[in-house]
């Protein structure tokens, strides 16, 4: 599972620290959270037309990486 985790989260200190890996899903989804929140803002304030392929990208990015780590503390049954 740390390894699933960590390709989603590429990069990160997180998995050397001291955290379970409960721990370090809880935090993955809060930045997946906090990512997908700035993906709306940008995309609802882009109004440049050649910007909204990337910021519609983006979105969908983020979205995806949010539901994906909802689902995978659905399976470990951890309260949300």
């Amino acid at each position: 599972m740390k390894g699933v985790i960590y390709l989603v989260i590429k990069g990160s200190n997180a998995l050397k620290e001291n955290y379970s890996e409960d721990a370090n899903l809880y935090k993955y989804i809060d930045t997946a959270r906090h990512e997908l929140d700035l993906a709306i803002k940008q995309f609802n304030e882009i109004t440049d037309d050649r910007a909204i392929d990337y910021a519609s990208y983006n979105l969908l990015a983020a979205r995806a990486k949010y539901s994906y780590l909802i689902q995978l503390a659905k399976e470990k049954k951890l309260s949300l």
